[in-house]
């Protein structure tokens, strides 16, 4: 399977004042993830103004309005128009999830 990963930093915190530095960068190692400085909450906003069923509804990941610490798995055959597709897990905070976030890419592998 040809996974994808795009990691998406934004500040949030008090402490977000810049791009994400090497210690936080290596916490996402793997070849296959392709890193992304948001200062302005694009994606965040595009994430959350695209949502819509069957996509599932975050329990958590909202500060100050903005969406942040969200994993979103998308299916292979997804199609991206105008509009980001319903993903098929849209949760987080992102180190709760990791189980899911497994569970759901293990699936997707198994119906391939």
């Amino acid at each position: 399977m040809n996974i994808r990963v795009f990691a998406v930093w934004e500040p949030i915190l008090f402490s977000d004042w810049g791009k994400p530095g090497s210690a936080a960068l290596a916490r996402l190692s793997d070849p296959r993830v392709a890193h992304f400085w948001d200062d302005e909450h694009l994606l965040a906003k595009q994430m959350d103004q695209d949502a819509r069923p069957p996509q599932p509804e975050p329990e958590c990941c909202r500060k100050d309005g903005v969406l942040w610490d969200l994993a979103a798995l998308y299916n292979r055959d997804a199609v991206w128009t105008d509009t980001m597709p319903p993903a098929v897990l849209f949760d987080g905070a992102v180190v709760r999830k990791q189980s899911e976030i497994e569970q759901a890419l293990l699936r997707m592998e198994q119906t391939r």
